[in-house]
């Protein structure tokens, strides 16, 4: 399996999602990572032997010099080059194109509801569900073109605003012709921290995720994982079967997965920070880091295996929903 690197190039971000991590980042957040350290940075981790290269922001479609740093990660040999992106900018084909010739292989849209309603109020940004819709029609062509060989997905992130219509969530973007969607539950900071209301308690989220699970399994067909809950809260019957379990929970489907963003002087923990970069992995930064492991979870027979809880989730729901799974 490719080693896979991920690398922040800046803050930056023509959304103002509601539970956005960032929040309000520092302007020097905001600025995009220069040119040449970008590649310097992709060379190092190309030397390290890493093979596959995804960008991350805010959001990297407006960083102007994007196409030339993925060229470079190309010829280097990348053989996997992939964006996380609100694909706002990628409703223009040309753009598409210029991204393509330059190596992209994988493109993975953040798009969080199936109407315009819905789409735009957790956005912020009026018209932005059309502009999505736009840019998931080309980036579907441009697969079944065979430009696209590591696909195209969409990753939403499930909340208290949207998590009751998942499974038409799941029926519009098998409907556009995608055939890879990813759900992954709140994580509490940021924008999120201030309004309680965009977390929902999981045992109200979980008999819809299930549902999505049945109709996917019955109806769509087609690829559909989720990440960001605690094993001890979904279906004892869902965790036993492993077919299940291993086809539908995320982290057992995950790359493992490196990290490359600016530090800000707040990096700790795990994360090592080198020539003002934090350098970390990901899964390790969710388990130690960002998630909370209580002292019940040590009994659990899962412990090895489940990530734990987001911090800020215990803060508004508390712990009473968590218990240890027998062997």
């Amino acid at each position: 399996m490719r080693k896979n690197i991920e690398l922040n190039v800046g803050k930056a971000c023509n959304n103002k999602c509601v539970f956005c991590l960032d929040g309000l980042p520092k302007a020097e957040d905001r600025s995009f990572m220069p040119l040449g350290e970008m590649k310097d940075e992709i060379t190092r981790w190309y030397e390290s032997g890493h093979r596959s290269l995804g960008f991350l922001g805010g959001e990297p479609t407006t960083c102007p010099w994007l196409a030339q740093a993925m060229a470079h990660a190309r010829d280097l040999g990348f053989t996997r080059i992939a964006i996380a992106t609100n694909a706002t900018r990628l409703r223009k084909e040309h753009y598409v194109d210029r991204l393509l010739d330059a190596g992209l292989t994988r493109v993975t849209v953040s798009a969080h509801g199936h109407t315009a309603r819905l789409e735009d109020t957790l956005t912020r940004v009026p018209g932005n569900f059309e502009k999505k819709a736009t840019a998931l029609r080309i980036l579907c062509k441009k697969r079944d073109e065979g430009r696209l060989v590591d696909n195209v997905s969409v990753n939403i992130v499930l909340n208290g605003w949207n998590y009751k219509v998942l499974p038409k969530m799941l029926k519009y973007f098998f409907g556009l012709g995608l055939d890879d969607v990813r759900a992954n539950f709140i994580r509490s900071e940021g924008y999120a921290d201030e309004d309680y209301s965009l977390t929902p308690a999981y045992d109200l989220v979980v008999p819809v995720l299930m549902k999505a699970v049945v109709l996917n399994e019955f109806h769509f067909k087609r690829s559909f994982t989720f990440g960001g809950f605690p094993l001890c809260v979904l279906p004892t019957e869902f965790l036993a079967n492993r077919r299940l379990s291993r086809k539908y929970l995320g982290e057992f489907r995950d790359l493992d997965t490196d990290c490359s963003v600016r530090s800000s002087g707040g990096d700790h923990g795990i994360a090592k920070v080198e020539d003002g970069r934090a350098r970390f992995n990901w899964q390790d930064r969710k388990r130690f880091d960002l998630k909370h492991h209580m002292e019940k979870c040590h009994r659990c027979a899962y412990a090895h295996v489940c990530e734990g809880v987001w911090k800020m989730y215990l803060t508004i729901h508390g712990d009473e929903a968590f218990s240890p799974l027998p062997g």
